[in-house]
């Protein structure tokens, strides 16, 4: 007869997923995993597999729940350049409330794992293709509506802003002071105008 698992596996991947946020895949040991989530050796294998799989289920998990609430009011069809605002005006409120201390975990990964080629990191790019995909979208429909200036060229811009906010991540990330990254929010977004 089988064991029935004696742990919530969907709270045990949260935990483990601001684990490896805070410290990272390489400093995060086992021992921290069973620590942190309260979940056995044998337990977290049998649910995730290996550290490596649990690293993958945690990533996909954070590209799921902060993927579709940062980048999902972009994607929308109707979305235009109060998205784009509200996207990094709602970053610098995490900033500011140090929800975002941490950084992005996907640009965490992108520069812990650099060249990796085993899944890890094509979470991490493919992420990068779909904020810059939903800036793009808001950013064409604003150009449609009028909202931005005219010769503005939404594709080079919405590849801008990604790396603005990629920037913003590590800023966080480093402690740096939220009107550091307020000013740099304000000078990307008068870009527009």
């Amino acid at each position: 007869m089988a064991r029935v698992r004696e742990f919530d596996e969907a709270e045990a991947l949260e935990k483990a997923m601001r684990l490896f946020w805070q410290k990272g895949y390489s400093e995060t040991s086992v021992r921290d995993l069973v620590e942190h989530t309260g979940v056995a050796h044998a337990g977290l294998y049998t649910a995730f597999g290996g550290k490596r799989e649990l690293y993958q289920a945690a990533l996909d998990h954070y590209d799921i729940t902060y993927g579709n609430m940062l980048f999902g009011p972009m994607e929308k069809p109707d979305a235009c350049r109060a998205q784009v605002e509200e996207f990094f005006y709602f970053i610098l409120r995490a900033v500011k409330a140090e929800k975002f201390q941490n950084g992005c975990m996907m640009c965490n990964t992108a520069v812990e794992f650099g060249n990796d080629e085993q899944g890890v990191l094509s979470v991490a790019s493919a992420n990068v293709e779909r904020m810059t995909s939903a800036l793009e979208n808001a950013l064409k429909r604003a150009h449609a509506n009028g909202e931005v200036r005219d010769d503005l060229d939404p594709v080079a811009t919405a590849s801008f802003f990604g790396s603005v906010f990629y920037g913003i991540a590590v800023l966080s990330r480093s402690k740096t002071d939220p009107k550091r990254i307020e000013d740099t929010i304000d000078m990307a977004l008068a870009t527009l105008d």
